[in-house]
């Protein structure tokens, strides 16, 4: 009718390119829905000795694969989707790429040894046992790859006909060697160039990959009996050589640091416990 925003004698391009361009709003109301493929090889070896010393080592090689590595909305049954992280929703299969929480090697080395002068190792005598009985040290040494992640255009130039992000154009390979990476610049950013409006960017999903993981984690733990009770005295480091662990890089093309760090994991951490079993 001519009283609608429709019924002029001229209508915008941008309404007529829309999907349904005899509507202003069409609100959708869309499942929690995606597919994923993960293919991997798991290694563990065991090794126990008899003097109480023990330790595991344990290496995954994988690949995760999907089209939605997280939901769009926890609301999407009580009201309309408004922000989803879909290049098209008519096409899904642009979608498919390495999963945000894809790691590709994982690599942890735990041990422990039980200082031998405890139950059943008391050879020493009452003062060598009071100093050394019952004390124990352990760690696990973790090493695992940096994680994908999405890089998305500052301006959707293509919101207005629903589409939920915009990805730019891929002009190279955006991976820096190891020599040139650091928090300053991740990764190449020349790689990417702004898509104009009515485009989609040719770049995947998550193109890059973020800094890698790798900490060793130290516990010295004593038991001491009192009375029916246990007292257990922990010394734990957590990060004991300090690692620089980095955080992600800034993704958004078009945004002040693309492709700089700014942020990092927790440093070395110290704290002392006492527990009582009872």
């Amino acid at each position: 009718p001519a009283s609608s925003s429709l019924g002029g004698a001229t209508i915008s391009r941008a309404q007529l390119l829309k999907p349904y361009p005899r509507f202003t709003t069409v609100s959708a109301y869309r499942d929690n829905d995606g597919r994923s493929q993960y293919d991997g090889v798991q290694l563990r070896l065991d090794r126990r000795f008899t003097n109480g010393a023990a330790f595991f080592v344990s290496y995954t090689r994988s690949r995760l694969l999907d089209d939605a590595s997280s939901v769009f909305s926890a609301t999407v049954v009580t009201g309309p989707e408004a922000s989803f992280p879909v290049a098209d929703s008519f096409n899904r299969a642009l979608e498919w790429d390495l999963s945000n929480g894809d790691i590709t090697n994982i690599l942890n080395v735990s041990g422990m040894w039980q200082v031998p002068y405890g139950a059943g190792h008391a050879r020493r005598g009452r003062g060598w046992r009071a100093l050394f009985n019952d004390w124990e040290l352990s760690g696990v040494l973790t090493l695992q790859s940096g994680l994908p992640l999405p890089v998305i255009q500052a301006i959707n130039f293509n919101g207005f006909a629903g589409f939920g992000t915009q990805r730019p154009n891929l002009a190279g390979n955006p991976e820096l060697p190891a020599g040139e990476r650091g928090a300053a610049r991740w990764f190449d950013t020349d790689a990417f160039e702004i898509a104009p409006q009515f485009t989609l960017g040719n770049s995947s999903r998550n193109p890059v990959r973020g800094p890698g993981f790798r900490t060793l984690d130290l516990a010295l733990v004593r038991r001491l009996p009192a009375g029916a009770a246990t007292l257990e005295w922990r010394l734990e480091m957590f990060n004991a050589l300090n690692a620089t662990n980095l955080g992600l890089p800034n993704a958004v093309l078009g945004t002040p640091g693309f492709g700089s760090i700014t942020s990092a994991r927790d440093p070395r951490v110290a704290q002392l416990g006492l527990k009582i079993h009872f």
